[in-house]
Protein backbone atom coordinates (compact mmCIF):
# COMPACT_ATOMS: atom_id res chain seq x y z
CA UNK A 1 0.00 0.00 0.00
CA UNK A 2 1.19 3.59 -1.01
CA UNK A 3 1.59 6.15 1.92
CA UNK A 4 0.33 9.43 0.26
CA UNK A 5 2.68 12.89 1.59
CA UNK A 6 0.38 15.25 3.69
CA UNK A 7 0.54 19.07 3.92
CA UNK A 8 4.40 19.95 4.66
CA UNK A 9 3.88 21.87 7.24
CA UNK A 10 1.89 19.07 9.52
CA UNK A 11 4.75 16.73 8.61
CA UNK A 12 8.01 18.76 8.60
CA UNK A 13 8.98 18.50 12.24
CA UNK A 14 7.36 18.80 15.73
CA UNK A 15 8.68 20.44 18.47
CA UNK A 16 8.21 19.45 22.20
CA UNK A 17 10.67 21.33 24.82
CA UNK A 18 12.16 19.25 27.18
CA UNK A 19 12.63 21.07 30.75
CA UNK A 20 16.12 20.80 31.12
CA UNK A 21 19.51 20.85 29.57
CA UNK A 22 20.49 16.96 30.34
CA UNK A 23 21.76 14.30 27.56
CA UNK A 24 18.88 12.21 27.63
CA UNK A 25 21.26 9.20 26.08
CA UNK A 26 24.76 10.06 28.09
CA UNK A 27 26.31 9.52 24.54
CA UNK A 28 26.26 12.07 21.44
CA UNK A 29 27.95 15.31 21.70
CA UNK A 30 29.49 17.05 25.08
CA UNK A 31 28.14 20.73 25.53
CA UNK A 32 29.71 23.53 27.35
CA UNK A 33 28.10 24.31 30.86
CA UNK A 34 28.30 27.68 29.92
CA UNK A 35 26.50 27.66 27.47
CA UNK A 36 22.67 28.74 27.10
CA UNK A 37 21.32 25.53 25.87
CA UNK A 38 17.58 24.43 25.47
CA UNK A 39 17.11 20.76 25.27
CA UNK A 40 14.74 19.69 22.22
CA UNK A 41 13.34 16.96 20.95
CA UNK A 42 12.51 16.33 17.35
CA UNK A 43 10.08 12.99 17.14
CA UNK A 44 8.24 13.01 14.08
CA UNK A 45 10.79 13.95 11.15
CA UNK A 46 9.60 12.90 8.47
CA UNK A 47 10.83 9.48 6.50
CA UNK A 48 10.36 8.27 2.83
CA UNK A 49 10.73 4.72 1.93
CA UNK A 50 10.63 2.40 -1.17
CA UNK A 51 11.60 -1.20 -1.47
CA UNK A 52 14.58 -1.91 -3.63
CA UNK A 53 16.52 -4.90 -5.33
CA UNK A 54 20.01 -5.33 -3.23
CA UNK A 55 23.03 -6.45 -5.31
CA UNK A 56 24.43 -9.78 -5.73
CA UNK A 57 27.03 -10.80 -4.31
CA UNK A 58 30.23 -13.71 -3.89
CA UNK A 59 30.08 -16.93 -1.48
CA UNK A 60 33.38 -16.92 -1.32
CA UNK A 61 33.37 -13.49 0.59
CA UNK A 62 31.64 -15.41 3.09
CA UNK A 63 32.49 -18.55 5.83
CA UNK A 64 29.41 -19.87 5.76
CA UNK A 65 26.96 -19.44 2.68
CA UNK A 66 22.98 -19.86 2.30
CA UNK A 67 21.31 -23.08 0.89
CA UNK A 68 17.51 -24.15 0.67
CA UNK A 69 13.84 -23.56 -0.55
CA UNK A 70 11.58 -20.71 1.11
CA UNK A 71 8.34 -19.83 0.40
CA UNK A 72 7.35 -16.62 1.80
CA UNK A 73 3.56 -15.70 1.43
CA UNK A 74 3.86 -11.92 1.69
CA UNK A 75 7.18 -11.65 -0.03
CA UNK A 76 7.33 -14.73 -2.78
CA UNK A 77 9.53 -17.49 -3.20
CA UNK A 78 13.53 -18.11 -2.98
CA UNK A 79 15.50 -21.03 -4.46
CA UNK A 80 19.13 -20.91 -3.16
CA UNK A 81 21.00 -23.83 -4.77
CA UNK A 82 24.87 -24.58 -4.17
CA UNK A 83 27.16 -25.40 -6.80
CA UNK A 84 30.37 -26.77 -5.05
CA UNK A 85 33.94 -28.24 -6.18
CA UNK A 86 35.05 -31.74 -6.46
CA UNK A 87 38.64 -31.77 -5.52
CA UNK A 88 41.51 -33.71 -6.20
CA UNK A 89 43.51 -35.97 -3.32
CA UNK A 90 46.88 -36.76 -3.40
CA UNK A 91 46.54 -39.81 -4.57
CA UNK A 92 43.93 -39.66 -7.17
CA UNK A 93 41.73 -43.51 -6.89
CA UNK A 94 41.84 -45.37 -10.45
CA UNK A 95 39.13 -47.77 -9.94
CA UNK A 96 39.14 -51.16 -11.78
CA UNK A 97 36.46 -53.15 -13.45
CA UNK A 98 36.41 -55.48 -10.23
CA UNK A 99 36.38 -52.37 -7.85
CA UNK A 100 33.55 -52.62 -5.22
CA UNK A 101 32.45 -49.05 -4.37
CA UNK A 102 31.14 -49.50 -0.20
CA UNK A 103 30.03 -46.04 0.30
CA UNK A 104 30.85 -42.60 -1.38
CA UNK A 105 29.09 -39.67 1.17
CA UNK A 106 29.09 -35.87 0.29
CA UNK A 107 30.00 -34.11 3.36
CA UNK A 108 28.92 -30.42 4.01
CA UNK A 109 28.80 -28.77 7.54
CA UNK A 110 26.29 -26.88 8.31
CA UNK A 111 26.79 -23.03 9.24
CA UNK A 112 24.90 -21.01 12.81
CA UNK A 113 22.19 -19.45 10.43
CA UNK A 114 18.47 -20.71 9.79
CA UNK A 115 15.34 -18.92 9.08
CA UNK A 116 12.26 -20.12 7.73
CA UNK A 117 9.86 -22.98 9.36
CA UNK A 118 10.46 -24.32 12.62
CA UNK A 119 7.93 -26.17 12.96
CA UNK A 120 7.15 -28.61 10.32
CA UNK A 121 10.21 -28.49 8.06
CA UNK A 122 10.44 -31.00 5.17
CA UNK A 123 13.18 -31.27 2.34
CA UNK A 124 13.84 -32.95 -0.20
CA UNK A 125 17.41 -32.49 -1.85
CA UNK A 126 18.69 -33.67 -4.95
CA UNK A 127 22.54 -33.98 -5.54
CA UNK A 128 23.38 -33.73 -9.99
CA UNK A 129 26.68 -33.67 -11.75
CA UNK A 130 27.53 -29.51 -13.04
CA UNK A 131 27.70 -29.53 -17.02
CA UNK A 132 30.69 -27.29 -16.59
CA UNK A 133 33.74 -27.28 -14.03
CA UNK A 134 33.30 -25.83 -11.51
CA UNK A 135 34.88 -21.82 -10.87
CA UNK A 136 34.98 -19.53 -8.13
CA UNK A 137 34.61 -16.41 -7.49
CA UNK A 138 30.95 -16.35 -9.11
CA UNK A 139 28.10 -14.40 -8.25
CA UNK A 140 25.12 -15.76 -6.44
CA UNK A 141 23.06 -14.71 -9.59
CA UNK A 142 24.87 -17.16 -11.74
CA UNK A 143 22.74 -20.01 -12.86
CA UNK A 144 24.89 -22.84 -13.10
CA UNK A 145 24.69 -25.46 -16.12
CA UNK A 146 23.74 -28.82 -14.56
CA UNK A 147 23.42 -32.21 -16.33
CA UNK A 148 19.67 -34.00 -15.19
CA UNK A 149 20.80 -37.31 -14.04
CA UNK A 150 20.51 -37.65 -10.33
CA UNK A 151 23.47 -39.10 -8.55
CA UNK A 152 22.43 -38.82 -4.98
CA UNK A 153 19.19 -37.57 -2.78
CA UNK A 154 17.46 -37.61 0.32
CA UNK A 155 14.65 -36.28 2.21
CA UNK A 156 15.13 -34.60 5.91
CA UNK A 157 12.74 -33.11 7.99
CA UNK A 158 14.85 -30.32 9.15
CA UNK A 159 18.49 -29.27 9.18
CA UNK A 160 20.06 -29.98 12.08
CA UNK A 161 22.40 -26.86 12.32
CA UNK A 162 22.04 -26.48 15.59
CA UNK A 163 25.66 -27.32 17.93
CA UNK A 164 23.65 -29.96 19.89
CA UNK A 165 23.28 -31.38 16.98
CA UNK A 166 26.40 -33.14 16.91
CA UNK A 167 26.47 -36.73 14.60
CA UNK A 168 27.68 -40.12 15.88
CA UNK A 169 29.89 -41.07 12.73
CA UNK A 170 32.07 -44.12 11.87
CA UNK A 171 36.07 -43.26 11.22
CA UNK A 172 38.90 -45.35 10.62
CA UNK A 173 41.45 -44.45 13.21
CA UNK A 174 44.39 -46.02 13.70
CA UNK A 175 43.79 -48.96 11.72
CA UNK A 176 40.09 -49.65 12.99
CA UNK A 177 36.80 -48.39 12.67
CA UNK A 178 35.22 -45.79 15.83
CA UNK A 179 32.37 -44.28 16.09
CA UNK A 180 33.31 -40.56 16.55
CA UNK A 181 30.97 -37.27 17.21
CA UNK A 182 31.70 -34.61 14.94
CA UNK A 183 30.00 -30.86 14.79
CA UNK A 184 26.88 -30.54 12.60
CA UNK A 185 27.04 -31.61 9.45
CA UNK A 186 25.05 -32.70 5.78
CA UNK A 187 25.72 -36.38 5.06
CA UNK A 188 24.16 -37.25 1.60
CA UNK A 189 24.97 -40.65 -0.14
CA UNK A 190 25.99 -40.39 -3.70
CA UNK A 191 25.37 -43.36 -6.67
CA UNK A 192 28.73 -45.40 -6.10
CA UNK A 193 28.00 -46.65 -10.11
CA UNK A 194 28.60 -43.17 -11.18
CA UNK A 195 32.06 -42.41 -9.28
CA UNK A 196 33.41 -45.87 -10.64
CA UNK A 197 32.80 -44.16 -14.36
CA UNK A 198 34.17 -40.99 -13.33
CA UNK A 199 37.67 -42.33 -11.76
CA UNK A 200 37.48 -45.40 -13.77
CA UNK A 201 40.99 -46.85 -14.40
CA UNK A 202 40.24 -46.49 -18.53
CA UNK A 203 40.58 -42.71 -17.71
CA UNK A 204 43.46 -40.93 -19.36
CA UNK A 205 46.26 -40.48 -16.66
CA UNK A 206 46.93 -37.27 -18.01
CA UNK A 207 43.80 -35.59 -17.50
CA UNK A 208 44.27 -36.12 -14.02
CA UNK A 209 47.38 -35.65 -13.28
CA UNK A 210 47.04 -31.82 -12.61
CA UNK A 211 44.38 -29.86 -10.27
CA UNK A 212 42.91 -28.13 -13.39
CA UNK A 213 43.03 -31.39 -15.95
CA UNK A 214 41.10 -33.38 -12.95
CA UNK A 215 38.77 -30.40 -12.53
CA UNK A 216 37.42 -29.81 -16.25
CA UNK A 217 37.14 -33.98 -15.92
CA UNK A 218 34.97 -33.72 -12.57
CA UNK A 219 33.41 -30.88 -13.50
CA UNK A 220 31.50 -30.61 -9.77
CA UNK A 221 28.35 -31.45 -8.07
CA UNK A 222 25.43 -29.18 -7.71
CA UNK A 223 23.02 -29.58 -4.44
CA UNK A 224 19.62 -28.14 -4.77
CA UNK A 225 15.61 -28.86 -3.63
CA UNK A 226 13.66 -30.73 -5.25
CA UNK A 227 10.73 -27.67 -6.08
CA UNK A 228 8.09 -30.37 -7.05
CA UNK A 229 8.55 -32.25 -3.74
CA UNK A 230 7.75 -29.37 -1.54
CA UNK A 231 5.20 -27.73 0.07
CA UNK A 232 4.68 -24.82 3.31
CA UNK A 233 7.12 -22.38 3.65
CA UNK A 234 10.43 -24.21 3.77
CA UNK A 235 13.74 -22.55 5.26
CA UNK A 236 17.27 -21.29 4.27
CA UNK A 237 20.53 -22.69 5.96
CA UNK A 238 23.91 -22.11 5.81
CA UNK A 239 26.53 -24.31 5.01
CA UNK A 240 30.22 -24.08 5.72
CA UNK A 241 33.45 -25.38 3.98
CA UNK A 242 36.44 -26.51 6.31
CA UNK A 243 39.33 -27.50 5.42
CA UNK A 244 39.96 -31.85 5.76
CA UNK A 245 35.88 -32.06 6.37
CA UNK A 246 33.90 -30.52 3.37
CA UNK A 247 34.00 -32.60 0.58
CA UNK A 248 33.40 -36.51 -0.08
CA UNK A 249 34.44 -39.93 1.55
CA UNK A 250 35.18 -42.49 -1.07
CA UNK A 251 35.49 -45.96 0.44
CA UNK A 252 35.92 -48.66 -1.85
CA UNK A 253 37.80 -52.34 -2.16
CA UNK A 254 39.27 -53.82 -5.06
CA UNK A 255 41.72 -56.73 -5.69
CA UNK A 256 45.24 -55.61 -5.31
CA UNK A 257 46.39 -57.20 -8.20
CA UNK A 258 48.84 -59.92 -6.98
CA UNK A 259 48.38 -63.76 -6.97
CA UNK A 260 48.89 -66.93 -5.17
CA UNK A 261 49.18 -66.21 -1.59
CA UNK A 262 49.95 -62.68 -1.20
CA UNK A 263 46.62 -61.82 -3.68
CA UNK A 264 44.69 -60.09 -1.22
CA UNK A 265 41.41 -57.13 -1.25
CA UNK A 266 42.38 -53.89 -0.41
CA UNK A 267 40.51 -51.57 1.40
CA UNK A 268 40.68 -47.97 0.16
CA UNK A 269 39.46 -44.53 2.03
CA UNK A 270 40.20 -41.07 0.24
CA UNK A 271 38.68 -37.81 0.62
CA UNK A 272 37.72 -35.24 -2.60
CA UNK A 273 38.65 -32.18 -0.67
CA UNK A 274 35.54 -29.24 -1.80
CA UNK A 275 37.62 -27.12 0.69
CA UNK A 276 41.09 -26.71 0.73
CA UNK A 277 44.03 -23.85 2.37
CA UNK A 278 47.31 -22.66 0.19
CA UNK A 279 50.54 -24.17 1.62
CA UNK A 280 51.84 -21.12 1.20
CA UNK A 281 49.47 -17.95 1.88
CA UNK A 282 47.27 -20.48 4.39
CA UNK A 283 44.37 -18.37 2.91
CA UNK A 284 41.01 -21.08 2.77
CA UNK A 285 39.27 -21.54 -0.30
CA UNK A 286 35.48 -22.88 0.61
CA UNK A 287 34.75 -23.78 -2.92
CA UNK A 288 31.05 -23.59 -2.38
CA UNK A 289 28.62 -20.97 -4.55
CA UNK A 290 25.40 -20.34 -3.38
CA UNK A 291 23.09 -20.15 -6.90
CA UNK A 292 20.08 -18.00 -6.26
CA UNK A 293 16.60 -17.48 -7.58
CA UNK A 294 13.79 -15.82 -7.03
CA UNK A 295 9.72 -15.02 -7.54
CA UNK A 296 8.46 -11.89 -5.93
CA UNK A 297 4.93 -11.17 -5.23
CA UNK A 298 2.61 -8.40 -7.14
CA UNK A 299 2.81 -5.95 -3.77
CA UNK A 300 6.70 -6.14 -4.30
CA UNK A 301 7.38 -5.79 -7.85
CA UNK A 302 4.81 -2.61 -7.24
CA UNK A 303 7.74 -1.01 -5.51
CA UNK A 304 10.74 -2.23 -7.54
CA UNK A 305 9.00 -1.23 -10.72
CA UNK A 306 8.74 2.40 -8.89
CA UNK A 307 11.62 2.96 -6.78
CA UNK A 308 10.62 6.76 -6.49
CA UNK A 309 7.64 6.22 -4.42
CA UNK A 310 6.99 6.63 -0.94
CA UNK A 311 5.01 2.95 0.69
CA UNK A 312 3.50 1.87 3.73
CA UNK A 313 5.15 -1.78 3.96
CA UNK A 314 8.71 -2.23 3.14
CA UNK A 315 9.71 -5.64 2.36
CA UNK A 316 13.53 -6.82 3.15
CA UNK A 317 14.89 -9.87 2.53
CA UNK A 318 18.41 -11.74 2.66
CA UNK A 319 20.19 -13.33 1.43
CA UNK A 320 20.97 -10.53 -1.29
CA UNK A 321 17.50 -10.42 -1.79
CA UNK A 322 15.55 -6.43 -0.94
CA UNK A 323 16.80 -4.13 1.13
CA UNK A 324 15.12 -0.41 1.72
CA UNK A 325 16.10 3.23 1.29
CA UNK A 326 14.98 5.82 3.74
CA UNK A 327 15.41 9.61 2.80
CA UNK A 328 14.86 12.50 5.35
CA UNK A 329 13.94 15.20 3.44
CA UNK A 330 12.97 17.70 5.31
CA UNK A 331 16.67 17.72 7.32
CA UNK A 332 17.64 20.65 5.54
CA UNK A 333 15.15 22.93 8.11
CA UNK A 334 17.32 21.82 10.81
CA UNK A 335 20.60 22.97 9.17
CA UNK A 336 22.57 26.14 10.02
CA UNK A 337 21.05 26.48 13.56
CA UNK A 338 24.55 25.41 15.83
CA UNK A 339 22.63 22.54 16.99
CA UNK A 340 24.17 19.66 18.59
CA UNK A 341 22.83 16.37 18.40
CA UNK A 342 22.85 14.77 21.84
CA UNK A 343 20.72 11.61 20.35
CA UNK A 344 19.59 10.19 17.09
CA UNK A 345 17.65 7.09 17.19
CA UNK A 346 15.43 5.23 14.29
CA UNK A 347 12.58 3.24 15.14
CA UNK A 348 11.02 0.60 13.01
CA UNK A 349 7.97 -1.27 13.93
CA UNK A 350 7.17 -4.75 12.31
CA UNK A 351 4.00 -5.01 10.33
CA UNK A 352 1.41 -7.29 11.99
CA UNK A 353 -0.39 -7.76 9.13
CA UNK A 354 2.20 -9.55 7.74
CA UNK A 355 1.74 -12.75 9.51
CA UNK A 356 -1.92 -12.56 7.34
CA UNK A 357 0.36 -14.71 4.86
CA UNK A 358 0.39 -17.56 7.88
CA UNK A 359 4.08 -17.06 8.79
CA UNK A 360 4.99 -14.28 11.19
CA UNK A 361 8.73 -15.06 11.88
CA UNK A 362 11.30 -11.92 10.93
CA UNK A 363 14.82 -11.56 10.83
CA UNK A 364 16.57 -11.28 14.39
CA UNK A 365 18.44 -8.64 13.05
CA UNK A 366 18.68 -5.93 10.55
CA UNK A 367 21.85 -3.94 9.57
CA UNK A 368 21.85 -0.17 8.72
CA UNK A 369 24.55 1.75 5.68
CA UNK A 370 24.42 4.49 3.61
CA UNK A 371 26.12 5.66 0.43
CA UNK A 372 28.55 7.92 -0.80
CA UNK A 373 27.84 10.69 -3.65
CA UNK A 374 29.10 8.31 -5.93
CA UNK A 375 26.90 5.27 -5.31
CA UNK A 376 29.68 3.39 -3.09
CA UNK A 377 28.32 2.05 -0.10
CA UNK A 378 29.56 3.39 3.44
CA UNK A 379 29.03 2.33 6.94
CA UNK A 380 27.74 5.60 8.89
CA UNK A 381 29.60 6.77 11.48
CA UNK A 382 27.91 5.01 14.29
CA UNK A 383 27.94 1.84 12.27
CA UNK A 384 31.41 1.48 11.66
CA UNK A 385 33.17 -2.28 12.00
CA UNK A 386 35.47 -1.63 9.45
CA UNK A 387 39.17 -3.07 10.21
CA UNK A 388 42.32 -4.30 8.91
CA UNK A 389 43.46 -7.74 10.09
CA UNK A 390 43.76 -7.05 14.19
CA UNK A 391 43.43 -3.21 13.96
CA UNK A 392 40.43 -1.20 13.95
CA UNK A 393 40.22 1.31 10.61
CA UNK A 394 36.65 3.04 11.05
CA UNK A 395 35.40 6.28 12.31
CA UNK A 396 36.60 6.36 16.06
CA UNK A 397 33.02 7.53 16.82
CA UNK A 398 31.48 3.69 16.26
CA UNK A 399 29.62 2.58 18.78
CA UNK A 400 31.01 -1.04 17.55
CA UNK A 401 34.35 0.04 18.37
CA UNK A 402 33.67 1.53 21.58
CA UNK A 403 31.18 -1.17 22.95
CA UNK A 404 33.37 -3.83 20.92
CA UNK A 405 29.61 -5.25 19.74
CA UNK A 406 27.04 -4.42 16.56
CA UNK A 407 23.85 -4.38 19.71
CA UNK A 408 25.25 -0.80 21.15
CA UNK A 409 24.59 0.15 17.09
CA UNK A 410 20.86 -1.45 17.27
CA UNK A 411 19.21 -3.70 14.61
CA UNK A 412 18.40 -6.16 16.93
CA UNK A 413 14.85 -7.40 17.10
CA UNK A 414 13.19 -6.65 20.39
CA UNK A 415 10.48 -9.23 20.14
CA UNK A 416 8.14 -7.58 23.08
CA UNK A 417 7.77 -4.35 21.16
CA UNK A 418 8.13 -6.05 17.46
CA UNK A 419 10.60 -3.50 16.50
CA UNK A 420 13.89 -2.60 15.84
CA UNK A 421 16.06 0.69 17.24
CA UNK A 422 19.19 2.16 15.68
CA UNK A 423 21.48 4.75 16.95
CA UNK A 424 22.36 7.51 14.36
CA UNK A 425 23.56 10.74 16.66
CA UNK A 426 26.69 11.11 14.60
CA UNK A 427 25.34 10.27 11.28
CA UNK A 428 22.56 12.77 12.16
CA UNK A 429 25.12 15.24 13.70
CA UNK A 430 27.48 14.88 10.12
CA UNK A 431 24.15 15.24 8.15
CA UNK A 432 23.67 18.73 9.61
CA UNK A 433 26.62 19.99 9.53
CA UNK A 434 27.68 18.67 6.13
CA UNK A 435 30.30 16.56 6.40
CA UNK A 436 27.99 13.66 4.73
CA UNK A 437 25.98 15.00 1.81
CA UNK A 438 23.21 12.27 1.68
CA UNK A 439 20.36 12.18 3.87
CA UNK A 440 19.94 8.51 3.05
CA UNK A 441 20.33 5.78 4.47
CA UNK A 442 19.49 1.87 3.99
CA UNK A 443 18.19 -1.05 6.00
CA UNK A 444 18.77 -5.25 5.15
CA UNK A 445 18.61 -8.52 7.42
CA UNK A 446 22.37 -9.67 8.72
CA UNK A 447 23.46 -12.57 10.50
CA UNK A 448 22.44 -13.06 13.92
CA UNK A 449 26.19 -14.84 14.51
CA UNK A 450 27.81 -11.71 12.29
CA UNK A 451 29.53 -9.73 14.75
CA UNK A 452 30.99 -6.63 11.94
CA UNK A 453 28.31 -4.50 10.84
CA UNK A 454 27.40 -5.78 6.80
CA UNK A 455 27.71 -3.23 4.05
CA UNK A 456 27.19 -5.21 1.48
CA UNK A 457 25.12 -7.43 0.76
CA UNK A 458 25.02 -10.68 2.44
CA UNK A 459 24.78 -14.60 1.78
CA UNK A 460 25.36 -15.99 5.37
CA UNK A 461 21.77 -15.38 7.00
CA UNK A 462 18.46 -16.10 5.17
CA UNK A 463 16.14 -13.56 7.10
CA UNK A 464 13.22 -11.10 5.83
CA UNK A 465 11.29 -8.61 7.72
CA UNK A 466 8.53 -6.47 6.54
CA UNK A 467 8.36 -3.14 7.89
CA UNK A 468 5.73 -1.06 8.84
CA UNK A 469 5.37 2.67 7.53
CA UNK A 470 1.81 3.28 8.14
CA UNK A 471 0.48 6.88 8.81
CA UNK A 472 -0.43 5.23 12.16
CA UNK A 473 1.87 6.87 14.89
CA UNK A 474 1.55 3.77 16.63
CA UNK A 475 3.33 1.83 13.75
CA UNK A 476 5.17 4.27 11.61
CA UNK A 477 8.61 4.10 11.10
CA UNK A 478 10.34 7.60 13.11
CA UNK A 479 13.59 9.02 13.57
CA UNK A 480 13.66 10.59 16.99
CA UNK A 481 16.45 13.46 17.40
CA UNK A 482 17.27 14.90 20.98
CA UNK A 483 19.34 18.25 21.10
CA UNK A 484 20.65 21.12 22.15
CA UNK A 485 21.08 24.83 20.04
CA UNK A 486 24.01 26.27 21.33
CA UNK A 487 23.34 30.41 21.77
CA UNK A 488 21.03 31.65 19.05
Amino acid sequence: MRYHTKDLLTLLISLFVLGGCTNPSGIGLDVNPGDEIVGTLTDTLTLHAVTLRDDSTRSSSFNQTVFGWFDDPVIGKTVADMALAIGRPTAVPRLRPDAEIDSVILVLPYGTEYFGDTLNPFFSLQVRQLDEAYTDGNFSSKQWSVREAVIGSKTINRFAYKQSDSVSITKHIDGKDSLVKEIPQLRLALSPEFFKELLSESVDSATLSTDAGFNNHVKGLYLSVDDAAMNGVGGLVTLRGIVNMTGIELTYRQPNGKEGDDAAIDTVRTFLPTTIQDGFSGATYHRLSSSIKRTYTADVLAQLENPEGNYGQLYLQAPAGLRARLRIPYIDALKGRNIAVNKAELVLYVDSDASNGGFDLHAPRLTLYREDIAGQRQPIPDGDSRASGNSFTGDGRSLWYRYGNWRAFGGLLDTEKQRYVFHLTSFVQDVLMGRINRSEFFIAPAGITDNIIPYHPTLNNGGRAIISNLDDPNVKMKLNIYYTQIGD
